[in-house]
């Protein structure tokens, strides 16, 4: 039973319909909320836009928000992607990379598609 000091609210038929419809309607407000974050983070990032987080390796924030690349970056991760084509070890391609530990050869080869 729910008492607020006021007495038992949930002992009557009216106070249950009451708190069930309140239920509902924050439900709703919190699914609608959901889709409006879920809307502008889909735009945002069909427009290039940085959401946050770590800046991946290869780029930077733009003024805008935008990502930019890093052309000398960009072409390490070039580097990093025949390299493992050709069957290197991540630590072999890490220690070529120079700068980048074999764990950011990974993560930098799985955001490329490797």
């Amino acid at each position: 039973m729910l008492d607020f000091g006021g007495g038992d609210i949930s002992g009557n038929g009216l106070s249950k319909l009451f708190l069930t419809i309140a239920a509902a309607f924050a439900e709703a407000e919190r699914d609608r909320i959901r889709e409006r974050i879920g809307q502008v983070k889909a735009d945002q990032k069909a427009r290039g836009r940085y959401l946050g987080g770590k800046v991946p390796f290869g780029f930077r924030r733009g003024d805008a928000g935008e990502l930019v690349e890093i052309p000398a970056e960009q072409e390490a991760i070039r580097e990093m992607v025949a390299l493992r084509a050709q069957g290197k070890a991540l630590r072999a391609i890490a220690n070529a990379c120079y700068r980048i530990s074999h764990e950011g050869v990974a993560g930098v080869l799985r955001a490329s598609g490797v």
